[in-house]
């Protein structure tokens, strides 16, 4: 891969959520060969939390990876979620860096996952399956049933409380 190629890469995955870009996607060749790989600290249950969206309340989990850990330490919070182009995602900026050590570079958005874009400070609510991009860090997954519905059809600029769960 010549220089420029390798930039352009670079570029359009740092722009993958910025408002600027919302066209072009590049998938690495690390991609195809992580795809389906994830961390320990992905799979394991960490913070139980309560996602509230428009009155309903959803459960969910945040794992143990360290952009999780501290986002946990944030709580209780309020985000304000909105589409993403024609993405199968919810997204909410946080206005500061997690720490994402020990974290894989890259990742896929499955559906149910809470992911950290760590190119733009965001969270993000995963009600489809996105493809493999480096700077998506998985922290969670949505534990309710009924998450897909509630998240899909929330509408645009809503306020989000995410807090640690009582039970």
């Amino acid at each position: 891969m010549s220089a420029c190629q390798q930039q352009t890469q670079r570029t359009t995955s740092t722009n993958r959520h910025s408002s600027q870009s919302q066209s072009t996607k590049t998938k690495s060749k690390k991609a195809e060969s992580n795809k389906t790989q994830s961390s320990t600290d992905d799979q394991q249950v960490g913070q139980r939390i309560t996602v509230t969206i428009n009155g309903h309340q959803l459960s969910a989990h945040l794992n143990r990876s360290s952009a999780a850990k501290a986002f946990a330490r944030e709580l209780p919070t309020t985000l304000s979620f909105r589409d993403y182009a024609d993405f199968p995602e919810k997204i909410a900026d946080l206005h500061h860096a997690l720490p994402t050590t020990g974290m894989p570079s890259g990742h896929a958005g499955n559906q149910g996952a809470i992911g950290y874009w760590s190119p733009d400070q965001r969270v993000v609510f995963y009600w489809g399956t996105e493809s493999y991009y480096e700077g998506i860090h998985i922290i969670g997954h949505f534990d309710s049933q009924n998450y897909r519905q509630v998240i899909k059809n929330m509408g645009n600029h809503v306020r989000v409380r995410i807090a640690r769960s009582q039970s």
